[in-house]
């Protein structure tokens, strides 16, 4: 204990810390909006003066500047009381309309793929694209020749996506609305984490690290969606992966026998072989963890590497799968490993399980078979102002508003990925960003603190200790950006799923402990519910929160 004390003492992440959540605003921590809407309040407060003089005229600019002021300065959550009011305004009205309501409709768009690669045309009949053993196929010049398309039938935005398949049988998930590509890779660790030494564990971090300024280098990525599902699996699968890892254990020759028996189950404790055996015989699901890495790339930004690697969809596969091996080899050193790209029926069972959990050991029982691409989506699927239901199943999502307040201590997020054998994502999103841009835009918010600062001078206003610690975040960000550190914007969503309120509620809690104990703060994304279950639950990278 206190040699792993005196690691932690003299490690170089001692004292590290995340950032305050962001209010530097646009003067005294206010935003756009309510600089604007107080400016409105102060006009009209002057015309009453102005016009109805005094008592009358001032009394009444008095009770606008109150109400407006009431309304326009107070933050809740995050938020301004009057974004707030936006956000329950656009909620009552989606109800209204029926447009927070889904079914899925019976025809979808059509997809023909000319020379230059894809042309949207009206209409389209749905269909599966091939499996891996129809592999695409590639033109007499290596050129890929795209197969014709399946679409993803989501609710709204969301069902522009087209799923292709590329050589080698990835699957290719395209947004032709948004110009973005996304590859999904199933990943695991090989490695336990929190069972290593306090100096494997800085190893594996600063592999981390730089496994993250690789990805984050990487010509063309948007975002990148790293999440941990737990969820149901059949018993079945989960003993048909024990016996596969048997079969692959290092094998032996018994001296006495002379038999070659492989090291692993029977072999080392009959007993306990057979009794997992009967356990996982005898259970109908079990919980496991799903690791997958989506990438999102961009068709706007590659668009030169994309021309000259055939132009059009062809083009952006051959670049995606650039990317790909690039992110194979900056992940292994980190403990972290690419298992598989999924293909287009393993990503499309990945989005159907986050509608239908229900469905999970079903799906899990199929193993590389999957689901039909046309049948990922829900057959109904509704949205409200705190959780967004479907297939039967309701979902709740949060997100990290405040990291640790104190001292980060390695490994802080497993409290949440292990809060509870309930069905939960949490999804880590990195958005990469611009170095020189994000140092302009650092030096731009500790000028507009310097100049808060000197303005609360002047009106006699107590400095707090609050506001010392958002300007040393700025600072500690301008170090670490100058050091050579990754510029990334990071966001973590949790959803939570269940099949009824009470089971949501006992969910929920288990969650909110794992929280309090990590030091975090949660935040149910209120009025963004669909929006922030496909951005956790589902392998698309579709951030839109």
């Amino acid at each position: 204990m206190s040699a792993q004390t005196l690691s932690s003492e003299e490690s170089e992440w001692d004292g590290a810390r995340f950032g305050r959540e962001e209010s530097t605003g646009v003067v005294f921590g206010l935003d756009f909006l309510q600089v604007l809407f107080l400016g409105i309040g102060m006009v009209i407060a002057v015309v009453f003066v102005i016009a109805g003089g005094f008592p009358g005229g001032t009394l009444a600019a008095a009770g606008t500047v109150a109400v407006f002021g009431g309304l326009g300065i107070p933050r809740v959550f995050g938020k301004s009381f009057l974004k707030w009011v936006q956000v329950f305004v656009v909620s009552l009205s989606r109800r209204r309309t029926g447009q927070n309501e889904y079914m899925p409709e019976e025809e979808g768009i059509d997809v023909a793929i000319g020379d230059d690669g894809v042309q949207l045309l009206p209409e389209l009949d749905v269909i599966d694209p091939p499996r891996r053993s129809e592999d695409t196929p590639r033109d007499k010049k290596g050129r890929i020749a795209p197969l014709k398309p399946a679409r993803l039938m989501l609710p709204g935005e969301f069902g522009e996506l087209l799923v292709y398949q590329m050589p080698g049988g990835s699957a290719f998930a395209y947004d032709p609305t948004a110009k973005e590509g996304v590859v999904v890779a199933q990943i695991s660790t090989h490695k336990a984490f929190g069972l290593e030494s306090f100096d494997n564990q800085e190893a594996r971090l600063r592999a981390w690290a730089e496994a993250e300024a690789t990805i984050a280098g990487i010509d063309g990525v948007l975002r990148v969606q790293m999440s941990d599902q737990t969820t149901i699996v059949s018993g079945a699968a989960v003993l048909d992966h024990y016996d596969q890892e048997v079969n692959n254990a290092q094998v032996a020759e018994d001296p006495d026998t002379g038999e070659k028996v492989h090291q692993a189950g029977e072999a080392i404790d009959p007993f306990l072989h057979q009794s997992l055996v009967d356990m996982l015989s005898a259970a109908e699901g079990q919980p496991v963890h799903g690791m997958w890495m989506s990438i999102v790339l961009s068709q706007t930004k590659l668009a030169k590497r994309i021309h000259s690697s055939g132009r059009g969809i062809r083009g952006f596969m051959e670049t995606a799968l650039v990317a790909m091996g690039a992110i194979e080899s900056a992940l292994p050193e980190s403990g972290t490993e690419v298992v598989r790209w999924h293909s287009p029926r393993s990503l499309a069972a990945l989005v159907r399980s986050a509608f239908d959990p229900a469905s999970s050991v079903e799906i899990s029982e199929r193993g590389d078979d999957g689901v039909d691409v046309s049948a990922a989506g829900p057959m109904w699927a509704k949205d409200s102002l705190a959780t967004f239901s479907s297939e039967g199943a309701l979902h709740r999502t949060f997100k990290i508003s405040e990291f640790p307040r104190s001292q980060a201590q390695l490994g802080f997020l497993s409290g949440f990925i292990f809060s509870g054998d309930f069905r939960h994502t949490v999804s880590v999103y990195m958005k990469p960003r611009d170095i020189g841009k994000a140092l302009k835009t650092n030096e731009r918010s500790r000028a507009t603190w310097g100049t808060n600062e000197t303005i609360r001078q002047k009106l006699g206003k107590q400095k707090t200790r609050r506001n010392d610690r958002q300007i040393e975040d700025l600072d500690q960000e301008e170090e670490e950006l100058v050091r050579g550190h990754a510029a990334l914007k990071m966001t973590i969503l949790i959803t939570v799923s269940a099949f009824s309120e009470e089971e949501m509620d006992a969910n929920i809690s288990q969650l909110k402990t794992s929280a309090a104990r990590a030091n975090c703060e949660l935040r149910v994304m209120y009025g963004q519910q669909d929006s922030a279950f496909m951005a956790s639950a589902t392998p698309l990278g579709r951030l839109s929160v």
